[in-house]
């Protein structure tokens, strides 16, 4: 018992003086009021578990707890206390994410001057990053990113010394990077992706000799990509969709410790080859898309890079054969070499974990070997032997993408295609087409056609960081702008590169129409809101579309149909729609790894007067046939069984009237029942019994 009464009175001590400390401990009155003011202005309220009684700088602002990926706590402060008994505590941390604060950066924000991590994140904030920002020089981590602000970046953020990582991802930024950023000595990491940034990149981050990582993807950096950024220290780098000239620096071949390489899209100047990634053996992703390069495989040691996962070389000028090598990394899961010139045969084996394969739109030849059966593998557009299926596992009518050898060249079996991109269900649409259905699971490397074939689809790219990459999405939302909206409940995504083909149709010109309607992103002030779709739009090799951006074209409304109409030549009864992803777009709203071409719907019809019927004319007459055949057939069933019926009753007619005639002959014969039976015969008594024979008994009446 006074054991008992001894902890209970040390526990009741510690809250005492607990208490006493909390007492003791007040919010400068200074942050207070710009705390307060800034929580005003973006619509926010302190929360109970840090503001007690009104203080900022009490229970979780003070204490161990984490605020990092802790949503209980948003917003939430972190304070540090100094002064006799840390009397006096100062707002070092302030997070406001993804909470969709709404209005420009507060004024009062320059007060806390304490600051040393500032999170205002994925919100829809807007105006100008104020240039007092650069009074805040305490700061070590900032981000502003996914948010609405616009104008210049200021150069005033010179004088955050102490800064090691910067985001302003996904905003509204205009002009060229300030070259004052190139005084953040400490800077480590830099978000800068689909910022709106254009120009050359300033020589003067040519000082950033601590960066470590760099995401730039997603402006309109031009020039060259400069020397200097083979002197940082970088372990993941971004350069995909901007206006970058050819060749890449030989410097990048300096960067040994990156894990992440990513750059796409050089738009001009000279080709480049695979030599600067030699040593870059510590590699897990390693994506070179639409980069100019002119090169072989053999040029690199690829059995050096042990912890490759990834590996996307595509739509470059590779030559030569595929190296064994290559494909027996053991770690190696996704390889693209699709829109090569790649040629011979296919190696023999693959590593165990490499389950998706492009190798489409090159020219390879030969058998597909047996390990295909086992892969996603897309072949699409080389130069196979037509009896490939008969040698593997692939989806049947892979020789109608074959280069050269179309499926009915030359003998044509359709003059129309209609598909509702993603649904499961054939619809009617307003225009009088029956939009076939397109509910096929296509992963990173695949095609499939329809079983006619009268068109097909081909895949390539992975959603790359994203937790859930389907390819389709959906929507029950009413949508404008359309009498079908039906065609807009469904759309079918892709990370790279999309295709869809007409087999087999008249040669011609046909009117190819394609139907968007953007649903990813919703009408409002939402950080949600600020995701942005944009690709290129092929039709038979030839560009019709660059940038193109869904909602843009709808006035900046999503779930508004968009509708784009071209007239194109078929020849060798074959067509090509191409959905492109040129690194252009964000690419992490609402999730990560979510960006790419979508499309809702797309319809072929022929300018002329076709000799052939269209595909769904056929699926109509084949329905009318078979009605009829069925209707004729059970006519003829109901025809032979009442001729039937009326047979047997004049045959019972018949029979009725020859009995009614013998009767009136010999007399109508006296049945008698089984009970008169047994009384005439005295219960079939022995002593009646007259004789037996082969058909029974005979009794006399008693």
């Amino acid at each position: 018992m006074g054991r008992r009464r001894q902890v209970l009175h040390g526990a009741a001590l510690s809250l005492l003086l607990l208490a006493a400390v909390a007492d003791a401990q007040q919010t400068d009155p200074g942050d207070a009021a710009a705390l307060n003011a800034v929580f005003a202005k973006l619509g926010q309220k302190a929360l109970s578990s840090w503001n007690i009684s009104g203080d900022p700088c009490t229970g979780a602002a003070t204490d161990n707890t984490n605020i990092d990926n802790n949503p209980p706590f948003n917003p939430a402060i972190k304070c540090e206390c100094t002064g006799g008994n840390a009397s006096v505590c100062r707002v070092t941390r302030l997070k406001i994410y993804a909470l969709d604060a709404v209005g420009p950066i507060p004024e009062e924000l320059r007060n806390l001057t304490a600051l040393t991590n500032l999170d205002l994140s994925q919100n829809y904030l807007t105006g100008p990053l104020p240039s007092f920002i650069g009074e805040l020089t305490r700061m070590q981590y900032m981000s502003f990113g996914i948010n609405a602000l616009s104008g210049p970046l200021p150069k005033e953020l010179r004088n955050l010394t102490d800064l090691v990582s910067l985001s302003v991802s996904s905003n509204n930024f205009s002009g060229s990077l300030p070259s004052e950023l190139g005084d953040l000595a400490k800077l480590e990491q830099l978000y800068i992706d689909s910022a709106g940034f254009s120009g050359p990149l300033p020589s003067s981050l040519s000082k950033l000799t601590k960066m470590k990582t760099l995401w730039a993807s997603d402006n309109d950096f031009t020039g060259q990509i400069p020397d200097y950024i083979g002197t940082w220290n970088l372990t993941d780098l971004r350069f995909q969709g901007n206006s970058f000239q050819g060749p890449l620096p030989a410097t990048l071949s300096n960067l040994i410790q990156l894990t992440s390489l990513r750059i796409g899209d050089i738009v001009n100047g000279s080709s480049s080859s695979l030599a600067f990634i030699s040593n870059m053996t510590s590699l897990n992703t390693l994506v070179l898309r639409n980069c100019r390069i002119s090169d072989t495989l053999l040029s690199v040691n690829f059995s050096k890079f042990t912890s490759l996962n990834l590996l996307d070389l595509s739509f470059n000028n590779i030559t030569g054969q595929v190296p064994q090598t290559l494909l027996n990394l053991n770690s190696l899961g996704f390889l693209f070499l699709g829109n090569n010139s790649l040629s011979g045969s296919l190696p023999s084996s693959v590593g165990s974990m490499l389950k998706n394969l492009d190798f489409s739109y090159n020219q390879l030849t030969g058998s597909v070997p047996s390990w295909a059966r086992n892969s996603q593998l897309n072949l699409v557009a080389n130069n196979f032997g037509a009896d490939i299926s008969s040698n593997s596992a692939l989806p049947t009518g892979l020789d109608c993408l074959q280069r050269n050898t179309p499926c009915f060249l030359g003998s044509p079996k359709s003059s129309s295609f209609a598909v509702d991109c993603g649904s499961d269900r054939p619809i009617s649409g307003s225009d009088n087409s029956l939009y076939e259905p397109d509910a096929v699971t296509l992963g990173a490397a695949s095609y499939y056609v329809t079983g006619e074939p009268t068109w097909g689809a081909s895949n390539v790219g992975r959603f790359m960081d994203a937790s859930n990459g389907s390819s389709i999405i959906y929507s029950s939302h009413q949508f404008l702008n359309t009498l079908d909206t039906e065609l807009f409940r469904n759309a079918r995504m892709s990370p790279s590169s999309l295709r869809y083909y007409g087999i087999g149709l008249e040669n011609g010109n046909y009117t190819v129409t394609l139907q968007f309607a953007e649903f990813a992103f919703p009408d409002a002030q939402s950080w949600k809101s600020r995701g942005r779709r944009v690709f290129d739009i092929y039709v038979q090799g030839e560009r019709k579309e660059q940038n193109f951006d869904i909602r843009k074209v709808a006035g900046g409304k999503s779930y508004t149909a968009v509708r784009k109409q071209y007239t194109v030549p078929v020849t060798k009864n074959f067509l090509e729609i191409h959905l492109f992803w040129a690194g252009k777009g964000t690419c992490c709203i609402p999730d990560q790894g979510y960006y790419g071409p979508a499309i809702s719907a797309l319809s072929a019809t022929p300018n002329f007067t076709p000799t052939v019927r269209s595909a769904a004319a056929k699926k109509s007459k084949t329905g009318v046939i078979a009605g009829v055949v069925v209707g004729v057939a059970v006519l003829g069933f109901v025809v032979l069984a009442g001729i039937f019926l009326w047979r047997r009753r004049q045959k019972r007619r018949k029979l009725s009237l020859e009995q009614e005639e013998l009767y009136s002959i010999v007399g109508r014969p006296n049945v008698l029942s089984y009970g008169e039976l047994r009384s005439a015969t005295d219960n079939f008594s022995p002593n009646n019994l007259l004789g037996q024979g082969g058909y029974g008994s005979v009794y006399k009446e008693s």
